[in-house]
């Protein structure tokens, strides 16, 4: 009897080398692809050999400065990448074109506090993706989108690649009839700051109620944070859409400051050969 019928039963795999990770990690610093939900690409640091016919599972998914869950386009990521062959059914009234050939994930992004933070919206480990055909990696390409298509960072503003927090409030003074809040979207065509810094047009990114000690924006321009660290008082023209009125903000000596950063998303994926 040879060592191979004493140490291994009929039924035994050899597990070994059997599975590999590839992890899409993709920051908009200097792009706004994030921002425009338009494709982007990643050369992966080494090439990664598939010899086997294979099943890929997403592990995990997490990101940093997403949209918040709370519209109906904005209830999932849509992350479609060229090299996976995703061919699953889809039966949708309303964003059927979106959804094909890309993978749903839910957005579990439901609290204004979770800005300028990391979000889990996938921990459970193995959910299949698709299969693979023997091929070897040397970038990814891809996008990432809302339900609708569109960007589902740095709020509705297309192509920006900053998320904006303006903190550090203590006094709010605001025009005769203006709302009790900023509604999520609301739009302003400038900011002026006591230090003699002006910005171009931006968005809300999340319901604010008047007294608020923080704001959450994004702008078309590139703000400096250095520019906002002695401003005593910040003005808000909002358009005429939103209600045509200003809002002034005061803070605690000089304590209002610019807070700037911009979105990432990593996503692991495990790679089994089927044997």
């Amino acid at each position: 009897m040879s060592g191979h019928d004493i140490f291994q039963t009929s039924g035994y795999k050899n597990m070994r080398n059997r599975k590999k990770t590839l992890t899409v990690d993709f920051d908009d610093n200097d792009n706004t692809h994030l921002g425009s939900g338009s494709e982007f690409k990643i050369d992966l640091r080494e090439p990664l050999i598939i010899d086997k016919h294979s099943e890929i599972y997403l592990d995990n998914f997490l990101t940093f400065n997403c949209n918040l869950g709370d519209t109906h386009n904005h209830s999932a990521f849509v992350l479609k990448i060229n090299e996976f062959n995703i061919n699953s059914g889809v039966a949708s009234n309303a964003a059927g074109n979106t959804i094909q050939g890309g993978i749903v994930i839910p957005n579990d992004n439901n609290n204004i506090d979770n800005y300028f933070g990391t979000v889990v919206h996938k921990g459970k480990k193995f959910n299949y993706i698709c299969d693979i055909n023997p091929c070897t990696l040397h970038s990814i390409n891809g996008k990432i989108t809302d339900l609708n298509g569109d960007s589902i960072f740095h709020g509705q503003t297309t192509g920006t690649k900053f998320t904006y927090a303006l903190t550090g409030i203590s006094g709010w003074t605001t025009d005769s009839g203006t709302p009790q809040y900023l509604p999520r979207g609301a739009v302003f065509t400038q900011i002026t700051t006591s230090g003699g810094v002006n910005s171009d047009t931006g968005t809300i990114l999340a319901n604010t109620v008047l007294g608020a000690s923080t704001i959450y924006f994004t702008t078309a321009t590139v703000l400096t944070e250095g520019h906002w660290d002695a401003t005593a008082t910040v003005q808000f023209t909002m358009d005429s859409d939103t209600g045509n009125y200003q809002f002034t903000l005061t803070g605690d000596g000089n304590s209002i400051a610019l807070l700037k950063q911009n979105a990432r998303f990593i996503s692991e994926f495990s790679i089994i050969s089927r044997e």
